[in-house]
């Protein structure tokens, strides 16, 4: 099988629509269609498109588009050959040998065998099965997130994976085995593990949780190829169906977001550090979540955690939610008769982020005293100065400043205003790709001939070329040359999608109407007569500015059979 073969096996077995909606919630918009809210530029009304029947995705807004291959580019931030890989793995295409880097396969592989090990771990530790049951999970919780335990043997899983043909230095690379002076070892030992699964819900990376008084008690996996953590949230592929819902609780905790999940609260969510990542906030709003209720800790450090959550640009797009905890953490609630009931009541009673900053910023001051009103106003100048026209959380709190510091609403303007004369204006918009009637006529034509089916796309392509003459140089000569090469619509799709009218032609791709087939050499030669008369007019356009500067019988000649080609294309299209 060739990667051609490849490509056409792995788009038989894998819906575009299905692969898509792991990453945007899709709603249907007509028949074979669905919509969502794009996951490359931030918007608020959906104008990101699916279309099944012609397996391509695209966004009318910042113009990102192609078929499934695409996508996984462009959201994986792969090559061709690496979104193939992923794909083909999915879909149990073989690829060609040679034909895409094996480094990330090899490093699933090799963190699918260390769970298969820290599973019968879990099996054969009555300390371990003990210490859950302790913190209150029940068996069906620990299988749905695949808890186990690392033996306190430091070469455990070194002997496992060598077994299976994984060398030492793939474990290392896998962050599963650690090195010390050219020795290898287990880097979880007498730990309880949770695998960490990324959005696809492939396990790239591992927690542990000593048993023992092992320091540190929670000890992460090291970045690698496959994992960064602030890309990944605990939880978040099992939340996924919950989160569509439109609400997510975030929490510090692994055991905390299991716990929830257990209490019947299915759209918690864990971070792996300090506070919630960009990177994380956009998970989220993948999945259409609108509010967001920030669980952490109750010390101080969790309460720091979640003013920095709420420090996000992108957390303007939520309406943040902060919950007073009534134990140290949600976990501990696992352990109460009430627990489910206490936490439902912590979520009704979450400060809004408004309430919730102002308290923070004036907690410990008297607001009788000058010099700490400027204090309570310099802590929340950074979230008043919000870049957005219509912000709501920027206007209440200004609002709640006014009214508690005893400024006017004119005073707290000024101050503002004099903040924002110092900062840079606002990089300015991407410039808009071109378009022109001759080129948007060119797309029309190649969007048209794109549509048809894989066995008559080479006989329309020649067909095509006999009946229209593109100046060399344009995109439909281009078009053409490479079509009659290699006649693959796949192919010529990736080909152009990179063009700088790229975005246009998926575009075009997307609106063109299903033809049936009787009709379609009907509206093709309309298509092709329009696009002729837009030569023609190109060329006598350019002979008037001529004829003006160098009168001439000939040039006049050629204006007049002009006129008359084009009279001629008229009748065509218009069927007169």
């Amino acid at each position: 099988m060739d990667t051609a073969q490849a490509v056409e096996a792995i788009k038989r077995r894998l819906s575009l629509k299905e692969v898509v909606s792991r990453y945007v919630a899709l709603k249907p918009a007509g028949r074979g269609r669905w919509k969502g809210l794009c996951p490359f530029h931030q918007e608020k009304t959906p104008s990101f498109y699916v279309d099944e029947e012609k397996g391509l995705f695209h966004c009318f807004g910042c113009k990102a588009g192609g078929d499934l291959f695409a996508f996984v580019e462009k959201i994986e931030g792969l090559d061709f050959m690496g979104a193939l890989e992923r794909l083909a793995e999915e879909a149990g295409v073989e690829i060609p040998k040679g034909g895409a880097p094996a480094k990330r396969r090899e490093l699933l592989d090799v963190l699918k065998l260390s769970q298969e090990y820290f599973l019968e771990g879990l099996k054969a530790s009555l300390e371990a099965q003990e210490y859950l049951q302790r913190r209150g999970l029940s068996p069906e919780s620990i299988a749905r997130f695949g808890l186990g335990y690392a033996p306190a043997k430091g070469d455990g899983l070194l002997t496992h994976l060598t077994r299976h043909g994984i060398s030492p230095e793939e474990g290392l690379k896998a962050g599963v085995l650690a090195e010390k002076d050219g020795r290898f070892y287990d880097r979880f030992r007498n730990r309880i593990t949770f695998p960490i699964r990324d959005h696809l819900g492939r396990i790239v990376a591992f927690t542990g949780r000593a048993l023992g008084d092992e320091t540190p008690k929670y000890l992460n996996s090291p970045e690698t190829p496959l994992f960064r953590k602030r890309e990944v949230l605990f939880a978040y592929p099992e939340a996924k169906a919950k989160l569509r819902q439109g609400r997510a609780i975030v929490v510090e905790g692994l055991f905390d977001a299991i716990a929830l999940h257990q209490m019947g609260f299915a759209e918690a969510v864990a971070v792996l550090g300090s506070g919630l990542s960009e990177e994380q906030a956009r998970l989220l709003e993948m999945q259409e979540v609108r509010e967001v209720y920030l669980a952490f800790d109750a010390d101080e450090a969790g309460q720091r955690a979640t003013l920095q959550s709420l420090d996000l640009s992108l957390a303007r797009k939520f309406l943040f939610y902060a919950v007073r905890l009534p134990s140290k953490d949600p976990g501990d609630l696992l352990l109460l008769p009430e627990g489910p009931a206490l936490f439902q009541k912590a979520l009704e009673e979450a400060l809004p982020e408004v309430e919730f900053r102002f308290q923070e910023a004036t907690r410990g001051l008297d607001l009788t005293r000058p010099e700490h009103k400027r204090k309570v106003l310099e802590a929340l100048t950074p979230r008043m100065l919000s870049p957005e026209p219509f912000d709501p959380v920027a206007d209440r709190l200004k609002a709640l400043v006014v009214e508690r510091l005893g400024l006017s609403l004119r005073q707290l303007e000024d101050y503002l205003a004099s903040l924002k004369r110092g900062r840079r204006p606002p990089p300015q918009p991407p410039k808009a790709e071109p378009k022109n009637r001759v080129l948007l006529l060119e797309l029309d034509v190649m969007a048209l001939l794109l549509s048809v089916p894989e066995e008559r796309f080479a006989e329309w392509v020649h067909h095509t070329a006999l009946h229209v003459w593109p100046p060399e140089g344009s995109l439909l000569s281009e078009f053409l040359e490479l079509a009659s090469r290699e006649p693959r619509r796949d192919y010529l799709r990736q080909v152009l999608s990179r063009k700088e009218a790229g975005g246009i032609l998926l575009e075009r791709l997307m609106l063109v109407p299903s033809v049936d087939e009787p009709r379609f050499p009907e509206i093709l030669e309309k298509t092709l007569a329009r696009l002729r008369e837009a030569y023609y007019l190109e060329r006598r356009a350019k002979l008037k500015e001529e004829l003006s500067r160098n009168p001439s019988m000939e040039i006049l000649r050629e204006i007049q059979e002009l006129d008359q080609a084009i009279e001629a294309e008229r009748r065509i299209y218009r069927k007169l």
